[in-house]
């Protein structure tokens, strides 16, 4: 079985800051929520296997899901990076409004983000995503996926066979674990909060 799940809040998410590939430290709650989620995910499994994104908020909340996991064998994979938002990581949407006018509505609702000048663009985001999706599912054990708020979301659609606009417009919010099973089934064992 494969279990997905994104970071525990963080300062940039209290600012309304997109994050991208830029780090930005877990608060307190968002340390809480990672706790609580590991928690979840041992009342389901035992010794799984918890791969993470390389950057800070996801690493760290790996390390606080694994710490309930007695026996979880914890390994970062840059695959499931968060997408490159290129010049605008770090910046507010009022920023963005600012400096690009009207570059939100020139593309469909909820991709803009994808459109980041200087980012990773959908294709290649894709691609990777799809790539660490096939080999959680081909892993001999249960994995557990700690990603972000678009990787996430792209994991998702992905898994269920989803178009991209469907995809895009997926929750993605922080306490969830998503439970994927084989055949593209997802469902979501509670929240906690966030």
């Amino acid at each position: 079985m494969i279990y997905l799940l994104r970071h525990g809040q963080t300062e940039f998410n209290l600012e309304g800051r997109l994050q991208g590939q830029l780090d930005s430290p877990l608060t307190d709650f968002g340390r809480d929520q990672a706790r609580a989620c590991g928690a979840l995910i041992a009342s389901e499994v035992q010794a799984p296997s918890v791969w993470t994104s390389p950057l800070v908020r996801a690493a760290e909340t790996a390390r606080l899901v694994a710490a309930g996991l007695p026996g979880a064998a914890l390994k970062v994979d840059p695959r499931l990076a968060e997408a490159s938002f290129g010049i605008w990581e770090g910046l507010t949407r009022p920023e963005i409004d600012a400096g690009w006018p009207g570059i939100r509505k020139r593309h469909p609702p909820r991709q803009w983000k994808l459109n980041a000048p200087e980012g990773e663009g959908i294709a290649g985001l894709m691609a990777r995503l799809a790539s660490v999706l096939k080999d959680a599912g081909d892993h001999a054990g249960d994995v557990v996926l700690v990603s972000h708020g678009i990787a996430g979301r792209l994991i998702r659609g992905l898994h269920g066979g989803m178009s991209l606009d469907e995809t895009v417009h997926l929750p993605a919010p922080q306490g969830i674990v998503y439970r994927l099973h084989p055949g593209g089934r997802i469902d979501e064992l509670a929240s906690v909060g966030g």
